[in-house]
C-alpha cells in the first residue's frame, strides 16, 4: 500500500532502504499528488514528462489498475520508457527492427530496459520492481475498467500476454499510434433477400 512519506513509520523507511525502494516511493508519491491534481482539474504546469505520466496514469485507472500500490507507478514508468523509445518511429522497416527489439526486451524481466527503469532510475532491485508490478495488477478491479478504452487498446478479443509486451500497446495508445479513436456502432445491414415491396412503410 502506497502512503505519503511522512505516513511511514521508521521501521518501514529502514526496511525500503534495505530493499532499494526509498527513492521509488518518493517518485510514486510524487507521481500520486501530481495525479490527484490532474484528475481534479487543478491548474498546473507539467513539464513534457509529467504531463506524459499523468496520461498514463489516466489510462491505467481507466483500466483498473489501484492508484494506491507503488507497483502501478512502477509500471507507469516502464511505459514512459517504452513512449520514450517510440515517440520517433515513422514505420521505416528499421524501425520495425526496433520495435522487435523493444519487444524483445519488454519480454525479459532481466533485460536492459528493465534495469534502466529499476536500478538506474529507480534505485530499486530487479525482482522488487517487478514483484511490486504484478502485485498491481493481482489487484486491477474488474468493475473499474472502463470497456470502451480497453477494446480501443486490446480488441474485442485480447490474446494473453504478458505485462512487458501490454507496456507496448499501452505506450502506442498513449503517443496515439492507433487510428481508432472511438467505439463505432457496427453498420446493420438489412437481409438481402427480402423483397422491397414487403418491407413496411412506416415504423411502428
Amino acid at each position: 500500500m502506497l502512503k505519503s512519506n511522512e505516513e511511514y513509520s521508521q521501521d518501514e523507511k529502514f526496511s525500503m532502504i534495505l530493499e532499494g525502494s526509498s527513492f521509488a516511493v518518493f517518485v510514486a508519491n510524487h507521481d500520486r499528488d501530481l495525479y490527484k491534481k490532474y484528475i481534479l482539474g487543478e491548474e498546473q504546469e507539467l513539464s513534457d514528462y509529467d504531463s506524459r505520466s499523468m496520461k498514463v496514469l489516466s489510462i491505467l485507472s481507466r483500466l483498473g489498475y489501484p492508484m494506491n500500490e507503488l507497483g502501478t507507478y512502477l509500471y507507469k514508468e516502464v511505459i514512459t520508457e517504452v513512449c520514450d523509445a517510440l515517440k520517433d518511429v515513422t514505420g521505416k522497416r528499421t524501425d520495425m527492427e526496433q520495435c522487435k527489439s523493444l519487444l524483445a526486451e519488454l519480454s525479459d524481466g532481466f533485460s536492459q530496459l528493465y534495469h534502466n527503469v529499476a536500478r538506474e532510475y529507480l534505485v530499486m532491485g530487479i525482482i522488487p520492481f517487478h514483484l511490486n508490478i504484478e502485485k498491481s495488477i493481482e489487484n486491477i478491479n474488474p468493475e473499474a475498467i472502463d470497456l470502451d478504452l480497453s477494446y480501443q487498446i486490446f480488441g474485442s478479443n485480447p490474446e494473453e500476454q504478458n505485462y512487458g509486451l501490454q507496456a507496448f500497446q499501452l505506450a502506442a495508445y498513449t503517443l496515439g499510434f492507433y487510428a481508432k479513436k472511438e467505439v463505432q456502432p457496427p453498420v446493420v445491414k438489412r437481409l438481402s433477400n427480402i423483397p422491397d415491396n414487403l418491407r413496411l412503410k412506416s415504423s411502428l
